[in-house]
């Protein structure tokens, strides 16, 4: 019996091994979720907002390692996905965004959902196939899948009109043809033997390790490597946890205590599968050494922000194992001096958090407070995730330590406000064992607080701690020391949060002392369900990256780190 093309459809997404379909159902998508009935394999995610679906499938993708699936009704259920496949690209994750389009028959008659799908999202995704009947939509998504995990990964669009949902597939003799992307080429041989060169003759490398580390599956030879060369590590935000922020060998984010002067006094920096974001750079302020190799699988990320001596197009992994081939002659090398910087570093940030936290804390608190609270509140194992905002910049303190990779997720790059609660919910489907909590600002959580209702249906174990100030908080540190203390547009109204929670059925929690931050936090871990943790922020406290950027604004009226 011929398959219709929504089974087709479903049984190509088993077949690239999706577990999840992030989505809306409408009325041109039925038939496909009524196909779903009763078929193992593929559970429906029914989100509130295709963007809540967007980013729940770039939670799930990162904390995974797999491809995200979402799947939207024509016209507006496809472009409220932009924001989130945009995040996506920035961020190189793997996704498969499958739009329905009305049939043509339909098109430019003031027909309900009527948007030129395909090309409405074309510039924030890597490639758009557009499969012409109901036999073409399995090889359209077997190549969406290879497109999407290519490279440098990231989302990939596959635009089906709504008549081939309740279409037979057709027998042909010969299945459409997509085009494949190119294979990744092997790291050039010659350069290899340069970068080993280089490295031998360094006496102060740092190796700068990014994304790319992770998402090659290369955190083992990023360390042997480090600890060949008696190298100190650095990482990127999204490459915190290659190493163990505990590890010796790992110094952690650029702005941590002395790791400036360890980049300026560097000889030789080994960088891997990172793009220096502006982000991670404070501004492209990160003293990186002009001796740089960088290793990246995106020829455009080469030498973009800072230039390099030697750049080597491929994978880190292929790279680290071609280079310490060439490096096993040499033993493991005594730590150096930019070890000696990171313990001093570490020491005088203990010294100085100590200090701080010998105070009492009371509500609204320091983000410093809340930050170290949760540190010690939740297991080394636990997936955090924030959105954009000043909330976010507290998750970069040295205080808050990271100890295993993909377990810090944001839309860096992009920065869009709103990311946090869906993804939140794909991260714990990605990863059930693992506890996840997201920090969001206040701001922020009114954006997508309908997505509590997704997570409560699921009956996700889940932490959600906003940080209410009343504000939005990092704008008005701009209109503070940019202009002139002059505030507008910049105060909340916002609701009863804990009564909020209770009313899509999780457990809010209103926060009014140290003590009881701390226990709302663990009862979250120990009752299970959503819980939402209402906790009091002091306003106008700039975390150190924040006040970093408010003394260059005041030195310079320019951005900074």
């Amino acid at each position: 019996m011929a398959r219709t093309g929504s089974q087709v459809l479903l049984d190509a997404l088993r077949a690239e091994g999706a577990e999840y379909l992030f989505g809306i159902p409408g009325t041109l998508t039925l038939p496909v979720y009524d196909a779903l009935i009763g078929q193992p394999g593929i559970t429906p995610i029914v989100t509130r907002h295709e963007q809540g679906a967007g980013f729940a499938a770039d939670g799930y993708a990162k904390v995974s390692g797999r491809t995200g699936v979402v799947f939207t009704v024509p016209g507006p259920g496809g472009t409220n996905l932009a924001t989130a496949l945009q995040s996506a690209r920035e961020d190189a994750v793997p996704l498969v965004a499958v739009t329905s389009a009305l049939a043509d028959k339909m098109r430019d008659r003031s027909a309900i959902h009527d948007v030129d799908m395909e090309r409405a999202l074309e510039h924030v995704v890597k490639k758009v196939f557009v499969p012409a009947s109901a036999a073409g939509i399995a090889p359209a998504l077997e190549v969406a899948f290879r497109w999407a995990g290519a490279g440098r990964p990231g989302p990939v669009q596959v635009v089906l009109k709504s008549n081939l949902f309740s279409a037979q597939e057709e027998r042909v003799p010969r299945p459409p043809e997509f085009p494949q992307p190119e294979p990744l080429p092997r790291p050039d041989e010659r350069a290899l033997d340069q970068a080993a060169a280089m490295l031998r003759a360094a006496r102060r490398p740092v190796i700068y390790a990014g994304q790319g580390v992770v998402q090659a599956g290369c955190e083992r030879e990023a360390q042997a490597l480090a600890a060949r060369l008696g190298a100190a590590v650095v990482t990127s935000i999204k490459g915190r946890g290659i190493l163990s922020e505990r590890d010796p060998l790992c110094f952690g984010l650029y702005h941590f205590e002395g790791c400036e002067e360890l980049l300026k006094e560097a000889d030789l920096c080994l960088a891997l599968g990172t793009g220096f974001g502006e982000f991670a750079t404070s501004y492209f302020k990160a003293p990186i050494p002009r001796n740089l190799i960088q290793v990246d699988v995106d020829p455009q990320r080469l030498g973009r922000n800072y230039p390099a001596a030697l750049g080597i197009l491929g994978d880190a992994k292929e790279a680290l194992e071609g280079i310490l081939k060439r490096l096993e002659d040499m033993g493991e090398a005594p730590l150096g001096e930019g070890h000696v910087r990171v313990r001093a570093g570490r020491r005088l940030y203990a010294e100085r958090l100590a200090a701080f936290l010998a105070r009492p804390q009371a509500p609204p608190f320091h983000g410093l407070f809340v930050m170290k609270t949760l540190r010690e509140v939740f297991p080394p194992e636990t997936i955090f995730l924030s959105d954009s905002s000043a909330t976010q910049s507290w998750l970069m303190e040295q205080a808050f330590e990271i100890y295993r990779p993909r377990s810090l997720l944001l839309s860096e790059a992009y920065q869009t406000m709103g990311y946090a609660l869906g993804a939140a919910i794909g991260a714990k489907l990605g990863a059930p064992e693992r506890p996840v909590c997201a920090i969001i600002g206040d701001g922020s959580f009114t954006m997508t607080c309908g997505e509590l209702a997704t997570a409560t249906a699921l009956n996700l174990p889940l932490t959600f701690l906003i940080f209410n100030d009343g504000k939005y908080g990092a704008l008005r540190h701009s209109q503070k020391h940019v202009f002139g203390g002059r505030f507008i547009g910049t105060d909340l109204n916002n609701p009863d949060f804990p009564a909020l929670a209770q009313a899509f059925g999780a457990t809010g929690h209103k926060v009014t002392s140290a003590e009881g931050l701390r226990a709302a936090l663990a009862a979250s871990l120990q009752e299970g369900g959503v819980h939402l943790v209402d906790c009091p922020i002091a306003p106008d406290v700039l975390s150190t990256r924040w006040e970093r950027a408010a003394q260059t604004f005041r030195a310079t009226g320019k951005p900074g780190g």
